[in-house]
């Protein structure tokens, strides 16, 4: 029978034994496209009125595809330079965790 992965004991997120960063949050200016700059799997927080999209052709203008609709709790990869947070309306806070790799 193969080994089960079990994870014993993880911790709140933030805390040092946790699989989760503490709860981030990142401005996103009102009508604009904000990077987020954290590379790995983020857990999405629903926020009113803030997306997630991938930026897929770098021209001017850029091209977006969206990954996560607005107001929608979901996880999604970062590497850090593609991943943008879109705000429809005025300046709001993004919120999310990241998902650490723990050995």
């Amino acid at each position: 029978m193969p080994s089960q992965l079990i994870i014993q004991g993880a911790g709140v997120p933030g805390a040092a034994d946790s699989y989760y960063s503490q709860e981030e949050t990142l401005s996103a200016t009102g009508s604009a496209y904000t990077l987020v700059p954290q590379i790995g799997f983020i857990m999405v927080v629903a926020v009113a009125n803030l997306s997630y999209v991938l930026q897929t052709v770098d021209a001017s203008p850029p091209t977006y595809v969206t990954v996560l609709a607005a107001n929608t709790a979901g996880m999604v990869w970062s590497d850090g330079t593609n991943l943008f947070v879109n705000n429809s309306s005025t300046t709001a806070n993004a919120r999310y965790f990241v998902l650490a790799h723990k050995p």
